[in-house]
């Protein structure tokens, strides 16, 4: 189940790392930046939560704590930006420049 928990996560972060890095342009003629770019938060939270789960039965408490805590950040950084938006400063360069034009 944790393997199953990063391998989806991956998925998610690889969607939004490509978006993100402008190697996937395409998406725009037909979503929003608030449906793409939120994915790459929301899929490093889920590898960090994989990670931690990973951790549990394991003696490195600070390592799972940290993990932990980066997981919850993360996902809330994700679901925030899914239900108010991406502000302008989040998107990269070639998103905005696109946009203006």
């Amino acid at each position: 189940m944790i393997w199953a928990i990063i391998a989806v996560s991956c998925a998610f972060a690889l969607v939004g790392l490509t978006a993100y890095t402008g190697l996937w342009r395409s998406w725009t003629r037909s979503w929003s930046a608030d449906r793409i770019f939120p994915t790459a938060f929301l899929g490093f939270g889920g590898i960090c939560l994989g990670v931690f789960a990973a951790l549990l039965s394991t003696h490195a408490f600070v390592l799972t704590a940290v993990m932990m805590i980066a997981a919850f950040v993360l996902i809330l950084v994700a679901v925030g930006l899914f239900v108010f938006g991406v502000p302008a400063w989040l998107t990269p360069r070639w998103y905005r420049h696109r946009s203006s034009t």
